[in-house]
């Protein structure tokens, strides 16, 4: 069993998150960027740039920031 982070399992828990609190924008912003970008490149730099509205809001919750941060932190990873 790999313990590598699965960011696209972690884009769609984070979706499932915003919409359980009712930030469907957030979540639907997220769904677009993985649905419309056409290489993984272009998903993570798109998913980087909405997660950072999401972080920037304020209004989400401990967990939601949390997931948020790590998320966007393994995803500057990826692209470094």
């Amino acid at each position: 069993m790999s313990n590598e982070y699965d960011h696209y399992k972690e884009t769609e828990h984070l979706i499932k998150l915003l919409k359980d609190v009712k930030l469907d924008d957030y979540g639907l912003a997220l769904q677009s960027a993985m649905n419309q970008g056409s290489t993984g490149t272009e998903i993570f730099m798109a998913l980087r740039w909405n997660l950072e509205k999401v972080l920037d809001d304020g209004a989400c919750s401990e967990l939601i920031t949390k997931k948020a941060k790590r998320l966007w932190k393994e995803l500057d990873r990826a692209l470094q």
